[in-house]
């Protein structure tokens, strides 16, 4: 197979989310360089942003500088790199509140700020046709329908990335890559991020031989919809209300939780694990837990929500996987290991510890973007090799690694068995052997997938989806068999305790097709 169609740029960034569309963003108010912004389906429509509630935790008027690092830090049971968390709560607000030019508004709140839009499910929406609108205006390209199957850097500095878009190969030549792909939550069976998010930032990472941090911690939403038939999206954001079993008993009085609100936004950690005992335990109503909200005046958008997307009440709800704390690791200057290239959004690992307090995720979406864009301009003005971009010949380098022809195993049937696995093996309750089990399984996994044969594009598509998540398991998998505790998102029913031995970081990176994992001390 040879691409069709080749483009270049000065930044190509991979992925439409809010960590996409904020770079591209704050680049073109900073330059006039040629900008493309790669997204798998329709012009941020896609991404885990639009289906967001919209808020931002940040420092004001009354919830100030040292309560919000504290609290995250707190959060994320003091796994953070702290210099990512104070360079967070210098910058944010003033960053959130710069999209106002896109026409983004904004309204306070008790911790941070919060969009204003009149869509009740998904308020995220606004972000994702804002922005979108306003790069659109400004000459950003956008490469839709378009997959990223692989990155290779060349001799002259720049990169050539190659992209499956309908039924061809399209490769593009950039002075720098933005890589803002998503987290791996959809590593899980059973997740609430859009289902064609297949884990490509994080796999490409390993595979380009970056170091990841923190992959064993993926915050399980308490409240995902568990109803026949209906997609595991998160329930409405009900701040009463109960949870109960089928003997009636009240979940968040039973352990001790304070209000389901909180339970929903402090506690999302320890709500998933009585979730899933209490159904383990057999105390469950058909595999799930019943959510009975409080229908009131002051719940009104939430009651409307459902109201909207059918759903009984009482509902029956489970734990999804939602997002992934782990990600490639960057410096003080948000710089990967390799010149050029960069993470934003959820890749970036470090920023959130061992669990992500509510309304972190969009914050650091846009603040570190921000940053990441000015320091994308000094290294593209002072510091690219001149030579020039890609050549269209330079594509062979990554095309003669793919086998052609047809039969074999159907990768999308082999990644639909690894989401199985992480879900049963490495999901909210984990066991050394349970973890073992998953660790030699994925490794056979990706032998099997080294014998699947190319026959046309969308087998392409299919392979890479299924070794990136393959690839990110294993990474998740092998780092949660390493820490011997529980601390925040990852619990452990054979080491339940947190232990101050294991304040460190676990750090994971490919060599030679092995995953090499480590323990650092953390900084």
């Amino acid at each position: 197979m040879k691409p069709s169609v080749f483009k270049d740029f000065d930044v190509l960034i991979v992925g439409a989310g809010l960590a996409g569309l904020s770079t591209a963003y704050f680049l073109r108010d900073l330059s006039d360089y040629k900008i493309a912004v790669a997204t798998k389906v329709s012009d941020g429509y896609g991404s885990s942003t639009f289906y967001s509630q919209g808020a931002f935790r940040c420092p004001g008027s009354s919830y100030g500088r040292e309560s919000y690092v504290k609290d995250t830090l707190e959060g994320g049971r003091h796994i953070n790199r702290r210099y990512l968390v104070e360079l967070l709560a210098s910058e944010c607000r003033d960053s959130i509140l710069s999209l106002e030019r896109a026409g983004i508004r904004f309204a306070e709140t008790r911790t941070g700020l919060q969009v204003v839009s009149d869509d009740v499910l998904f308020p995220g929406r606004e972000i994702v046709t804002k922005l979108s609108h306003y790069l659109l205006g400004r000459g950003v390209e956008f490469l839709e329908w378009s997959s990223l199957i692989d990155i290779a850097r060349l001799e002259n500095g720049g990169y050539l990335a190659l992209f499956t878009s309908r039924n061809s190969l399209v490769s593009v030549g950039a002075k720098a890559v933005v890589l803002a792909t998503g987290g791996a939550a959809n590593a899980y069976s059973r997740s609430d991020n859009p289902s064609q998010l297949a884990c490509e930032g994080h796999g490409l990472a390993l595979r380009l031989g970056l170091p990841l941090v923190d992959m064993e911690f993926v915050q399980f939403h308490p409240l995902g919809i568990a109803e026949p038939g209906r997609p595991s999206i998160m329930a409405p954001p009900f701040r009463n209300g109960k949870l109960v079993n089928k003997l009636g008993e009240d979940i968040i009085v039973k352990y001790g939780l304070e209000s389901l609100g909180k339970a929903y936004v402090l506690y999302r950690d320890a709500l998933s694990r009585a979730m899933m005992l209490e159904v383990r335990e057999g105390r469950g109503v058909d595999g799930a837990l019943l959510l009975y909200p409080e229908v009131s005046e002051e719940e009104s958008r939430a009651v409307n929500a459902v109201k909207r997307l059918g759903l009984p009440i009482p509902m029956r709800v489970m734990p999804v996987a939602h997002y992934t704390m782990g990600g490639v690791e960057v410096g003080k200057d948000l710089r990967t290991e390799l010149p050029g290239l960069y993470v934003v959004g959820e890749l970036i690992g470090g920023v959130h510890g061992a669990n992500r307090l509510g309304g972190n995720a969009l914050t650091a979406c846009v603040t570190f973007s921000k940053l990441v864009a000015a320091d994308l301009l000094n290294y593209v003005r002072k510091e690219f090799d001149r030579g020039g971009v890609a050549e269209p010949r330079n594509i062979e380098e990554i095309t003669d690694m793919y086998s052609s022809g047809e039969g074999g195993p159907d990768p999308a049937d082999i990644r639909s068995r690894i989401r199985e696995l992480m879900w049963s093996k490495v999901g909210v309750l984990r066991d050394g052997d349970g973890l073992e089990e998953a660790v030699e399984t994925l490794y056979q996994v990706l032998d099997t997938l080294r014998t699947v044969k190319i026959g046309n594009v969308r087998d392409l598509t299919k392979l890479r989806e299924a070794e990136s998540t393959a690839l990110t398991s294993l990474a998740i998998a092998t780092s949660a068999l390493r820490r011997k505790e529980s601390r925040g998102a990852h619990y452990r029913l054979d080491y339940p305790e947190e232990s101050n031995s294991w304040l460190l970081s676990i750090k994971t990176r490919m060599r030679d097709g092995k995953l090499i994992i480590s323990e650092e001390p953390l900084t």
